[in-house]
Order: C-alpha cells, then sequence, then structure tokens
C-alpha cells in the first residue's frame, strides 16, 4: 500500500459496512509495542494474554466486534523485524480462517523504508 492510498481504503470498506482499523505501527520492532498498538485499537477482551497466539485466537473470535467483515489498515511498519515477519504470518492465517467462513477480512500494510533504503 502507498502512502496516501488508506484513505481509498477506509472510505470503500465504509460502504461496505466493515469494521475498519486503521493502527499506525510508527516503525515499532517490538513484539510487545506491537501486541499493544493492536490490543488498544480492537479493544482486545480482558484474557487476551499479549502474545501472539493469544493475537490469532483473538483475531479470529472477534465476537465482540460483530460486523460484515473487517479491514485493518496498518501504517508505518517497520518491514525488516522479526516481529513483522511474525505478524505477516499470523495475518495471513487470520484471512485465510475467516475466507473458509466467508467473512471479508482484509489487511493492508504500508511500511516504512529502511535507512538504508535509497
Amino acid at each position: 500500500m502507498r502512502q496516501g492510498e488508506s484513505e481509498a481504503i477506509i472510505s470503500a470498506a465504509q460502504t461496505r459496512e466493515r469494521c475498519i482499523f486503521d493502527v499506525a505501527l510508527d516503525g515499532l520492532t517490538d513484539k510487545g509495542q506491537i501486541l499493544d498498538a493492536l490490543a488498544q485499537r480492537f479493544d482486545m477482551p480482558r484474557w487476551f494474554g499479549h502474545n501472539w497466539d493469544a493475537l490469532y485466537d483473538c483475531l479470529t473470535d472477534l465476537s465482540w466486534l460483530p460486523g460484515k467483515g473487517y479491514v485493518l489498515v496498518l501504517t508505518k511498519v517497520a518491514p525488516d523485524t522479526r516481529a513483522a515477519s511474525i505478524l505477516t504470518d499470523l495475518l495471513t492465517d487470520c484471512c485465510e480462517y475467516w475466507q473458509d467462513r466467508g467473512v471479508p477480512f482484509h489487511v493492508f500494510a504500508q511500511t516504512t523504508r529502511s535507512a538504508d533504503a535509497a
């Protein structure tokens, strides 16, 4: 996702009555910080365990956020980290989970450029 495209994605999701979660990770690279940012934005239930498995469990439940579908827009993601790699795999699995159930669940991500990128 290119910078500035998030508004169009959010507008399209609103038209389709999706639950929208816009999360700016501001280059967070630490697992705990990323989990905290997502937990806050999704208003995770009290039983959320602040680990990758608990994130998957919550994102494949969402019973506290009923909707006609879900759109997660992540901005300022630091792409070259272990946490980003795990998060990508986890969100892919969540998309597949909801797809198998006929529920729209889409993830869009805008990454930050690394300091070494030209």
